[in-house]
């Protein structure tokens, strides 16, 4: 029984909303609709959107309350300058593409398909095979919030208030640099002007989103230990308010939420959470003596249990569920350990980017500057991450004085090492381009210092090249800001006053697409039960017109590199059986690539019709193919792949020497039997896609040695049973040895038969 009065239990609650008040600040505000997004993660069982939003509201606002009260409270506001030196110009740069709408590659691929589905349950739908490759949504969750909240040209404010944040965790962190609130302001807006963010200021892709979470995270950890020094205007330091480190709970709980929030809006994250753990441990013990470090041993592996949770609890919804959906808790990432059937098993990589072999893994972060065509599908770089890479080994190694920048410039070094190594891609390192930006920063200062008491001659000498390459580099950045970004719209100044115009209007009311259609384009949409996604940039457009409608991926052939993924594409169309199914597409060169996607998988293309989908503007129109979509017949038609079902064959030889002489030439007779349901064509117009016989030398341990020995040509249909002989010429290797010798079916330019589950024949050949 509560023993306090009401007008006590009144007192002791205006206490709490004060002390919660006291803690509350900007980006706190914003963490609010951040755990929201997680939290709808865990509701999504749920299938009444009311009580499902109600409850994930209801979680994140305990959640939400907690940290705010765990997190330090901050030793003053965030001044007026700040909004007017920070704010206010990153502003200018956000309103300087908003009116137009965002059209951005990854963001219709499947950015905006992720939002939609997780905004109104789990990602995948009943009767769903794989849209999209399932990554974790929340990142899309919480866009897509803003989106519908504010509509489609302003829901990309989402990132601008990230990029606030951001800025105003820098001015904490730049308190020990800088007493006068104008000349910290000024550096950070220095700090965040880098061509990276600002291509992503006002659109949907979510690498912005982690931002504030990293860098707070890394300001708690460097300022665990004791207090840190911050600058007065005069010049003088004085003690910054931090948690103490012998009750070192709320400060880890705080990382552990931060991080794990990171890690799940991005696995890449964890390459600079590590450094971040590091430094909170090294910080957590550094100061104290031996009896006092093992009772802070103690008191860390008391509270590390709950740390773990608090991390994973970011995680754990959308890892139980893929791990439920494909049998890998982080698919398609490490497929080589979980073995999932539903992707190839090694390293997720696009060769395109990143670094080649150790030497240039090791040297990326500075090769950048010098291969920007090979960081990201912008080629443009203006090097902050290069020569703040640069600088942070410098300082690691000869800064004695200065523990936080040692401190930044070690997880500057190791998370640029392990990035370089995990992708090196620029979109995965924009927390290093702040970082780095923080340690160029101080080194301007402290020369600036040094400088102080030289003659004019010499601090001239030394000032003037160090200034002109940070005003180079910050040139060149906005220059590149200015003509591209990643939806490649042009700027307010290269578009005429009256489009402006239009265009602004729609500001708010972009909320449905559906509602910009014709009535007799919206008529079309009725008749789609089901969309197969054969088409780049298309699953935006399919989630948005019909949202409950199950979508059937069909253009991602790493789904069908197994019997089982096959399989269970076979199992969604047998479950979708009835029902009318569509694909949209753009133009007569695309309705070709779709006329092959669906015969690989035993589809073909129906009755086509145009439509105009106007994207939010009656300026941007994208003009459709809604083309309807139906099964194929049992006789494999020419010129295209075969389906996946008719990739069955059995092989037999005869007359086959069980030893040949080094480079002999054997004519052998092959049995070719069509073990499918679908009769395979015979001769084809081109060697495109016919279908052949061949052979392939390998090695004892299976290695191929010669995959383009032998082949011979399917000249008639073979129907479902039938047999024909044909005569193989075979070339043994020139280096006598033992091989294997094997020989398969083939579809030339699409996949050996073996590749498909069909068994190929092998024998081992003695070459003298």
């Amino acid at each position: 029984m509560n023993s306090r009065r009401p007008e006590e239990r009144g007192e002791v609650t205006t206490v709490r909303l004060d002390r919660f008040q006291d803690h509350l600040e900007f980006g706190n505000t914003l963490f609010a609709l951040y755990i929201l997004a997680f939290t709808r993660q865990y509701t999504w069982p749920i299938k009444n959107q009311m009580p499902a939003w109600t409850l994930a509201v209801l979680l994140a606002a305990v959640i939400w309350y907690c940290y705010v009260m765990l997190a330090a409270r901050p030793s003053k506001r965030l001044p007026r300058v700040f909004w007017l030196l920070v704010a206010l110009p990153l502003l200018f740069v956000f309103l300087l593409r908003v009116v137009e709408p965002d059209t951005s590659f990854d963001v219709l691929n499947y950015h905006i398909f992720q939002a939609e589905r997780s905004l109104r349950g789990s990602l995948y739908a009943p009767g769903d095979f794989f849209p999209v490759v399932p990554f974790n949504p929340a990142p899309d969750t919480l866009t897509g919030i803003y989106r519908h909240l504010l509509g489609y040209r302003l829901g990309t404010a989402v990132n601008y208030l990230a990029l606030v944040w951001t800025g105003s965790v820098l001015y904490r962190l730049l308190r020990v640099y800088f007493g006068s609130p104008l000349l910290r302001c000024a550096a950070v807006l220095f700090i965040l002007l880098t061509e990276q963010i600002l291509f992503q200021i006002n659109n949907y892709m979510i690498d912005l989103l982690a931002l504030p979470l990293l860098l707070e995270a890394t300001r708690l950890a460097i300022e665990t230990g004791g207090a840190v020094s911050e600058a007065r205007p005069s010049g003088r330091a004085t003690l910054a308010t931090t948690i103490d480190t012998r009750s070192p709970s709320a400060r880890i709980l705080c990382i552990a939420l931060l991080l794990g929030i990171s890690a799940a809006f991005k696995l890449s994250h964890l390459a600079f959470g590590i450094p971040i753990i590091i430094v909170f441990l090294f910080n957590s013990f550094a100061r104290l003596t031996s009896s006092e470090r093992t009772v802070q041993a103690f008191r860390l592996l008391k509270i590390l249990p709950v740390a773990s949770l608090v991390f994973l609890a970011p995680l754990a919804p959308f890892a139980i569920s893929s791990y439920k959906l494909t049998g890998s808790p982080v698919f398609p990432f490490y497929n080589g350990i979980f073995r999932s059937p539903y992707w190839p098993e090694g390293k997720l990589i696009d060769p395109r980017w990143g670094p080649h072999g150790l030497r240039e893994t090791l040297l990326w972060p500075i090769m950048v500057f010098f291969k920007p065509e090979r960081i990201s599908e912008l080629p443009v770089y203006s090097g902050r991450i290069s020569i703040g890479f640069v600088l942070a080994a410098v300082c690691f190694v000869f800064v004695r004085g200065n523990l936080s920048v040692r401190q930044l410039s070690f997880i500057t070094l190791l998370g640029g090492l392990l990035w370089s190594a995990g992708s090196g891609y620029s979109r995965y390192a924009i927390y290093l381009e702040l970082t780095s930006g923080v340690i160029l920063v101080w080194f301007t200062t402290y020369v600036w210092k040094q400088c102080a008491r030289l003659p004019v001659g010499p601090k001239l000498l030394i000032q003037i090249p160090l200034w002109s390459a940070l005003a180079a580099q910050t040139a060149l950045a906005l220059d590149y800001a200015n003509r591209y970004e990643w939806s490649m719209r042009g700027t307010i100044f290269a578009h005429r006053a009256n489009l402006l115009l239009d265009e602004s209007k729609e500001c708010f009311r972009d909320r449905s697409l559906i509602a910009y259609l014709s009535p007799e384009h919206r008529a079309l949409l009725d008749d789609v039960d089901v969309w197969i996604e054969t088409t780049i940039k298309t699953s935006a457009l399919e989630a948005m017109l019909k949202p409950y409608t199950p979508v059937l991926g069909i253009r991602s052939p790493q789904f069908f590199a197994t019997e089982q993924s096959r399989g269970k594409f076979d199992e969604a169309l047998r479950a979708n059986q009835g029902k009318r199914l569509f694909t949209l597409t753009n133009d007569g060169a695309d309705l070709q690539d779709v006329q092959r996607s669906l015969a690989a998988r035993g589809l073909v293309a129906g009755k086509t019709q145009n439509i105009s989908i106007p994207y939010f503007s009656q300026s941007k129109k994208l003009d459709m193919l809604l083309v309807e979509v139906l099964p194929g017949s049992q006789t494999a038609a020419k010129g295209l792949p075969l389906p996946d079902r008719a990739f069955k064959a059995q092989l037999s030889v005869s007359d086959l020497p069980a030893s040949i002489r080094a480079g002999q030439k054997y004519l052998v007779r092959v049995a070719l039997k069509n073990e499918s349901a679908v009769t395979w064509p015979g001769h084809q117009p081109a060697w495109l896609y016919q279908i052949t016989v061949g052979d392939r030398w390998l090695n004892e341990k299976g290695a191929t040695i010669n995959e383009l020995d032998g082949r011979v040509a399917l000249d008639d249909d073979l129907t479902p049973g039938g047999v024909v002989v044909l005569s193989l010429q075979i070339t043994a290797p020139q280096a006598a040895g033992n091989y294997i010798l094997q020989f398969d079916a083939i579809q030339e330019g699409v996949a050996w038969f073996s590749e498909k589950g069909s068994a190929a024949l092998n024998f081992r050949i003695k070459v003298d």
